[in-house]
């Protein structure tokens, strides 16, 4: 459970699992940076759809850049719980981590009011919505 706990704000664990809920990304969706990512999303409600994990994930996320967290509450195959991770940064990537567990960093493309986490392989790992 702690896998999907650190997945559901920016990252998966399991990104070799089925992925079963596929999307593209947009393709006027802009790769941005941390600050152009900050600018857009920090402090701010996001409604969030997991797309590669076993399980369908949603969840209502807070990304604070002050406290350093991604926090709020998520929907993981119709169980609730309560979501708390780690919020850091490499270079051009947003990283999630749960207490003990290695980082899992995603670039960042924005198209209109949502948000892509976008996996190394290009593939779309979340789709989030801010407001």
């Amino acid at each position: 459970m702690r896998n999907i706990l650190s997945s559901v704000g920016a990252a998966a664990l399991l990104l070799s699992a089925v992925n079963t809920y596929a999307a593209d990304l947009p393709a006027g969706a802009k790769k941005v940076t941390m600050e152009e990512f900050k600018a857009f999303a920090d402090g701010k409600h996001v409604k969030v759809e997991i797309l590669d994990l076993e399980k369908p994930v949603t969840a209502d996320l807070v990304w604070s850049w002050k406290k350093g967290t991604i926090t709020g509450k998520a929907d993981v195959g119709g169980k609730m719980i309560d979501v708390k991770t780690k919020l850091t940064f490499r270079g051009d990537k947003a990283c999630s981590n749960g207490k003990g567990e290695k980082p899992n960093c995603h670039f960042i493309y924005i198209d209109g009011d949502k948000f892509y986490e976008v996996r190394d392989d290009m593939k779309v790992h979340a789709i989030s919505t801010v407001g």
